[in-house]
């Protein structure tokens, strides 16, 4: 794999979640992109299982926001957005970390919802998470719902081109 990023998920106070690599695709001072193609390894170290994915994803890590974004394309051509609302990641050349803070929104088959409110709630008393957190992980629910509602970037069509393209190219010939 060429220009390997490794994803380190963390839960609130610093417990390893989970972890697999992409490679990078662009890293700016805005945004990394990264995509993994079949065969990909999630190693989920809070459930003690490894996973292995057969379809291809992108990957979005916005600097300076609370979520990011994977986009999962199955090998039948069907799209599944998952968008993780989380403390910003932080990038250290190639690796990418960041905080997840339960909420998710998700879009499968065409229609974005909310999800895992309820491990929100109960995290957020397990975890004790600060008054800060809380409201932070709050309003970046309500903006990303914004963003994608009035197809702003990322969801203004950066992310669709951007995958579009990577199938075009074969993810790259790898």
């Amino acid at each position: 794999m060429r220009n390997p990023l490794v994803v380190k998920v963390f839960k609130y106070g610093g417990k390893l979640h989970y972890e697999w690599t992409s490679a990078i695709i662009e890293h700016n001072d805005k945004y990394v992109t990264a995509y993994s193609i079949p065969g990909r390894k999630l190693i989920h170290h809070t459930k003690g299982k490894e996973f292995q994915y057969e379809n291809y994803s992108f990957e979005f890590f916005p600097k300076n926001e609370w979520y990011t974004v994977c986009i999962d394309i199955e090998k039948s051509g069907e799209v599944q957005y998952y968008c993780n609302i989380c403390m910003p990641p932080t990038f250290e050349d190639d690796r990418v970390n960041f905080v997840d803070l339960d909420i998710d929104i998700v879009n499968r088959s065409g229609t974005w919802e909310v999800i895992d409110e309820d491990e929100f709630e109960h995290n957020l008393k397990h975890f004790n998470y600060p008054q800060a957190i809380i409201e932070q992980a709050i309003q970046a629910k309500e903006r990303l719902l914004k963003k994608i509602k009035n197809k702003e970037f990322p969801f203004d069509g950066f992310l669709e081109q951007s995958y579009q393209l990577l199938l075009d190219e074969k993810f790259l010939k790898l």
